[in-house]
């Protein structure tokens, strides 16, 4: 297959993918496959448009379906950043597109409640690496960019546009609401 290297092309893949009436595991191979290409074939141009902050990763909007069957984001990392523990309401497909990024998996310590996180599987991913997140039994989890020198930049793929999600503390396991916003739109992105 060839890489796929046009935003406007990654969007078609997945609008075609997601109309197909198959199971979700298998949909979600797929796509899978669909973003290992677009991570083969992306070009630093289309990466170099969005900027990254000293204070926080950034989240940019590529495109919101309009019958929410799926969303894209790119999300700048600067050396250091990442996100708290945290889940999401629906499956997702991660791609790093540049640098270093790692992955931590966690797991509540009983099978009760949450009283607390631990984790139980990091994996360093780099550009072309990718996974995806399963809810609920392959959700909390956090990442980072763990590299001291360069900006690493991922592609986001999640079954929704994704409005809220929970964080949760290591310590206690307690969750709270969090809500999602973007530090950029690219235009034509919204519905």
């Amino acid at each position: 297959m060839e890489p796929i290297s046009q935003l406007s092309d990654l969007i078609g893949a997945f609008e075609k993918t997601v109309a197909d009436a198959q199971n979700e595991r298998r949909r979600l191979n797929n796509l899978v496959g669909i973003v290992e290409n677009y991570c083969a074939g992306v070009t630093d141009e289309f990466l170099d448009q969005f900027e990254g902050s000293s204070q926080k990763y950034t989240r940019h909007l590529l495109h919101a379906d309009p019958e929410d069957r799926f969303s894209l984001l790119a999300l700048v990392w600067q050396p250091g950043q990442g996100t708290p523990i945290h889940d999401h309401p629906s499956w997702g497909v991660l791609g790093v597109l540049r640098g270093r990024m790692r992955f931590t998996n966690y797991a509540p310590t009983t099978a009760e409640g949450l009283n607390s996180l631990v984790p139980v599987e990091t994996f360093i991913g780099t550009a072309g690496s990718v996974g995806t997140v399963y809810p609920p039994a392959m959700d909390l989890h956090r990442m980072d960019n763990c590299s001291t020198d360069q900006i690493a930049v991922t592609l986001h793929a999640y079954g929704c546009l994704v409005k809220e999600f929970h964080i949760y503390s290591p310590e206690t396991g307690e969750r709270r609401e969090a809500t999602s916003s973007f530090d950029s739109v690219l235009e034509g992105a919204m519905p």
